[in-house]
């Protein structure tokens, strides 16, 4: 709490009987005193603000945080893809060479936004020809309609680099950054594409949250 202090600087110069006489005017006149506790009161009054004011800041709750989602992806395989995906005893998922294509179900923290997406992983340093690989993390609407709505994009490009480690940032499309539960479905994808040996690692994926803005 804030230093809050109160001193009063009324000081009362009391009568002596049969010699003072009662006046309005004058240094220890009624008006004089009167008016040194009207001032005294109207400081204290100041002082009582200023208390409840800081009781009430420090009732207050604390600013919402920004929150925090780590995991390794569950990727399951679709129908066009001819590669697999495997998990060690750490819990990284990885694939060998192929065309891999993973989807995972994601479940989102309900009416936060969405502010940052990174994937750590690592393509086998050995690999070479051609090949490439990216992930990105999709919004598909709820409703049943037909056809089926294309799934919405709520990252930037989230394309894998080449060789060794990579830590990727991935941008977030503002406009879909708001997680609505209630209309959207929520997925993170993952493919890798080569016609050599190497393989393709993820080892988690981190999401960043922030209240609604």
């Amino acid at each position: 709490m804030a230093d809050i202090s109160y001193t009063p600087t009324f000081r009362d110069v009391p009568w002596t009987d049969r010699r003072d006489r009662a006046t309005a005017s004058g240094p220890i006149g009624f008006n004089s005193k009167f008016n040194a506790i009207a001032s005294d009161l109207r400081q204290l009054s100041t002082v009582v603000t200023r208390i409840g004011t800081a009781i009430d800041a420090s009732n207050a709750p604390p600013p919402p945080q920004q929150q925090r989602l780590s995991f390794t992806p569950v990727l399951h395989t679709t129908s066009s893809s001819t590669g697999e995906w495997a998990y060690d005893a750490s819990g990284v998922v990885s694939t060998a060479s192929g065309e891999a294509l993973g989807v995972a179900n994601l479940t989102l923290p309900d009416g936060l936004r969405l502010t940052s997406v990174r994937v750590v992983g690592s393509i086998g340093r050995n690999s070479f020809g051609a090949g490439g690989g990216g992930v990105s993390l999709l919004r598909t609407p709820l409703r049943l309609v037909v056809p089926p709505p294309a799934p919405e994009a709520l990252t930037g490009d989230g394309d894998i680099p080449g060789k060794g480690a990579f830590d990727l940032q991935i941008p977030v499309t503002a406009s879909r950054a708001l997680i609505d539960t209630s209309v959207f479905r929520y997925v993170f994808t993952a493919n890798f594409t080569t016609i050599t040996f190497g393989g393709l690692s993820i080892e988690a994926v981190h999401l960043t949250f922030a209240p609604p803005s």
